[in-house]
C-alpha cells in the first residue's frame, strides 16, 4: 500500500490545526492533540495519553539537552521548582 494513499486529510489538518493552535497561544499541545485523538478519531484514551507523554518525553528531553549545551538552564530556579515538586511528586505516588 503506498503511503500517502493511506494518510488521511483528516489527521494532516488536525495536526495543522493544533500545531497553529501551539504556536498562537503557546498551550501545550498534549492539552489539544489528546482529547481530539480521543474524540475526533476514536482512539483509546489509554493510548492517546500514553502515545502524547511518550513524545512529550522524547521532545522535552531533546529541547534540555540543546539548552544545557547552549547553557541557557538557569540551575538556580530548576533546583527551587525541584523542592516544590519532586516531594509532591513523590507523595501523589
Amino acid at each position: 500500500m503506498d503511503l500517502l494513499a493511506s494518510i488521511s486529510p483528516l489527521f494532516v489538518l488536525s495536526g495543522f490545526a493544533v500545531g497553529f493552535l501551539v504556536g498562537m497561544t503557546g498551550v501545550g499541545g498534549g492539552s489539544l492533540m489528546t482529547p481530539l485523538l480521543i474524540l475526533l478519531f476514536n482512539v483509546n484514551p489509554v493510548t492517546a495519553v500514553g502515545t502524547d507523554l511518550i513524545y512529550a518525553s522524547v521532545t522535552k528531553t531533546g529541547g534540555s539537552l540543546v539548552h544545557g549545551f547552549n547553557q541557557t538552564i538557569y540551575w538556580r530556579v530548576v533546583r527551587r521548582l525541584a523542592l516544590g515538586s519532586l516531594p509532591a511528586s513523590m507523595a501523589t505516588l
